[in-house]
């Protein structure tokens, strides 16, 4: 049954793409609302959970609320408490978040917050512990997340662009 829920949804997805695929392009899986012009992320945590644990390359395109870093990782967010259902985090690693911070001498938190980005990566759904007193409890939640692979996996969508067609 999970199986077919998740052919439904890549068949969705597909089907709703009008670009071409060339060899450096998004693939063909991103979904947009037609008002805010961003990737429906509620789609996106439903094929996380039908294919948990493994993960699945895609693209989308997304509006940065929230950020915040852990460890060296940054984190962007598509709602404002990353904890809503709705919400996917899209992950830099700290090594392309220093490259970033070097190549645009800004933090990727300042540079991507309140805009647009374009994204590539790997879709994920991660299990969250909750802790007490620096132990781990016996409570969990899930989070959507969006693994950047390189920093050429994330740009920003001009808002020029979004407005045509």
């Amino acid at each position: 049954m999970r199986l077919w829920i998740a052919l439904l949804v890549l068949f969705v997805a597909g089907c709703g793409s009008t670009s071409q695929n060339s060899g450096n392009s998004l693939p063909q899986t991103a979904q947009f609302d037609d008002k805010s012009a961003t990737t429906d992320t509620m789609a996106y945590r439903n094929l996380a959970a039908v294919i948990y644990p493994k993960s699945f390359e895609t693209g989308g395109v997304f509006r940065v609320k929230a950020t915040g870093s852990l460890e060296g990782r940054v984190f962007l967010n598509t709602e404002y408490d990353y904890r809503d259902p709705r919400n996917i985090t899209i992950v830099l690693s700290p090594e392309i978040a220093t490259e970033f911070e070097k190549k645009h001498e800004m933090s990727p938190e300042a540079y991507f917050l309140k805009k647009r980005v374009l994204v590539k990566g790997q879709l994920v759904q991660v299990k969250i512990w909750f802790s007490s007193n620096g132990k781990r409890s016996n409570k969990y939640y899930y989070q959507t997340h969006m693994r950047v692979a390189s920093m050429d996996d994330i740009n920003l969508v001009s808002t020029t662009a979004a407005n045509v067609g």
